[in-house]
């Protein structure tokens, strides 16, 4: 029960920092994705996956942890600075990744039931 309630809470939170993002738009985010090449690492749906990398960003991350990530990043992936990425740029990508719906499960495909 315990688990089942403080699973709960950081789901409610984690969604609740993901709306404190600025407006961004998901198409220009989308553009500002091939643009910059994050592709070549992230996969072309964001999917992740290319040397060593992450999807972008996982359902529910913070607006700051993303920025965080984009300025300070860890592994491999490039430092955007505020003058290679404005803020409303940063808006934009979490826009972006934000829209892009996940993945239907193997099981829930019925061209792979079989196999």
């Amino acid at each position: 029960m315990r688990l089942t309630v403080a699973a709960s809470a950081i789901l409610c939170a984690g969604a609740a920092l993901a709306q404190d993002a600025p407006k961004g738009s998901a198409e220009r985010g989308k553009k500002l994705f091939v643009d910059l090449n994050c592709y070549s690492c992230h996969g072309t749906h964001g999917q992740g996956g290319g040397r060593n990398s992450e999807p972008p960003i996982p359902l529910g991350y913070p607006f700051a942890g993303f920025v965080n990530q984009l300025r300070k990043p860890r592994l491999d992936m490039p430092a955007y600075e505020e003058k290679l990425v404005s803020a409303q740029e940063a808006a934009d990508l979490f826009a972006y990744f934000s829209s892009i719906k996940a993945a239907p499960a193997a099981k829930d495909i019925p061209e792979l039931r079989n196999f």
